[in-house]
């Protein structure tokens, strides 16, 4: 696979034990939006609670009477080759001895584990099952919406989440999910199988839907694959 990217991520150093295979090129520009009107209909709608699973984890919070440490929550999905991950950025403050306090972040992606830091219910709807309706939903017609193996929907700003075609994942230290060699390969082998229509085909995405400088427009995140003549 033939990767095209500004920035590195954590997998893309594989090619140089793999080889290169340029009948396969990712171009991998990052392309972004906070409109929900532009992202997939999972992450359309209001935020009242009990309605949408895949908002509702905006909601997530730490729960003070847990959790000594960490005083703040962020959640958020990886979409990645198919398939849903939902990890959690708990932030906690260290106070230097001299200075002022730093702010530092733990990623998790284990429910089990994050959980004991967890609020688990809020008003009268438990975490848990937002938590199961996501990690067992289809999301292929996501992927082909978008047309890209990677996308991330960041709940950072609350009602403002963002929605990221083409994320870099090392920002959510999804290496702890997936090894850089394994992400490598089942990126090439979704870009080639599943986005492609044979194994020569090349998934590149055109000029007109890349990220733009001042914005994005209505048809963000809507791109078609180059067929060869």
């Amino acid at each position: 696979m033939y990767i095209i990217s500004k920035n590195k991520d954590y997998y893309d150093g594989v090619v140089g034990s793999v080889g290169m295979d340029k009948t396969i090129v990712y171009e991998r520009y990052p392309d972004e939006t906070n409109n929900r009107d532009l992202m997939p209909k999972e992450f359309q709608g209001s935020f009242r609670l009990d309605e949408n699973p895949f908002l509702n984890i905006c909601h997530i919070d730490v729960d003070n009477k847990k959790s000594k440490k960490y005083h703040y929550c962020q959640a958020f999905i990886v979409g990645f080759c198919g398939k849903l991950y939902v990890g959690w950025m708990l932030y906690y403050k260290v106070e230097p001895r001299f200075g002022y306090p730093e702010t530092k972040v733990d990623i998790i992606y284990d429910f089990d584990i994050a959980k004991k830091y967890l609020r688990e219910e809020y008003w009268s709807h438990k975490l848990i099952d937002d938590i199961n309706y996501i990690s067992s939903y289809d999301p292929i017609n996501i992927f082909r919406e978008i047309n890209a193996p990677i996308f991330v929907y960041d709940t950072m700003n609350g009602n403002n989440a963002t929605f990221i075609v083409n994320a870099l994942l090392k920002k959510y230290e999804f290496y702890k999910v997936i090894d850089a060699f394994t992400a490598f390969n089942e990126i090439q082998m979704f870009i080639g199988g599943v986005l492609g229509t044979g194994e020569n085909d090349i998934i590149v995405i055109d000029d007109k839907y890349k990220i733009k400088k001042h914005g994005f427009d209505k048809w963000s995140f809507r791109r078609e694959a180059k067929t060869k003549n």
